[in-house]
């Protein structure tokens, strides 16, 4: 198993280990945004509240359960570049939860890596948390991050 093999499925475990942490106080979907969705100013959410690039880091001592947001211009060392859902038949299928959010995630992904800068080499991570549907169903939710580092702003 490569270094990053192990680091990414140390992330995975951590988070998907959150499920029972994000609690109401990081449900606060308080950020400030423009009208196409981009991070105005900074804000600590719940890292399961992050949206599809958002550019963030985690909080330390939050046990990855929070994450500072911030504008993609300003210090960060994550993006979000993908979110979904999965039922237990669909993680059934694919061999278990960590199969199928990583190939849920990897077009994803690869899609990604080609817009980074030539030396960069990002490395893919996943937030999983669990809720339940109005109709009792248990559906797993993940988001798709990469590491990311700014860009500034122009």
């Amino acid at each position: 198993m490569t270094a990053n093999m192990r680091a990414t499925t140390a992330t995975f475990v951590s988070l998907a280990a959150l499920v029972t942490l994000s609690g109401c106080s990081l449900l606060d979907p308080g950020v400030a945004r423009d009208d196409n969705g981009q991070v105005l100013e900074s804000a600590v959410i719940g890292s399961t509240q992050l949206l599809v690039d958002d550019c963030f880091s985690f909080v330390d001592g939050s046990e990855l359960s929070e994450a500072e947001v911030v504008p993609c211009g300003i210090d960060h060392s994550h993006i979000v570049i993908g979110r979904g859902e999965l039922s237990k038949d669909a993680i059934a299928e694919a061999g278990g939860l960590q199969n199928a959010v990583s190939s849920a995630c990897s077009e994803t992904f690869t899609a990604y890596k080609e817009t980074v800068v030539d030396g960069e080499r990002p490395d893919q991570e996943f937030i999983i948390s669990e809720h339940t549907t109005d109709d009792g169903i248990v559906v797993t939710a993940y988001a798709c991050i990469a590491t990311d580092s700014a860009t500034p702003e122009t």
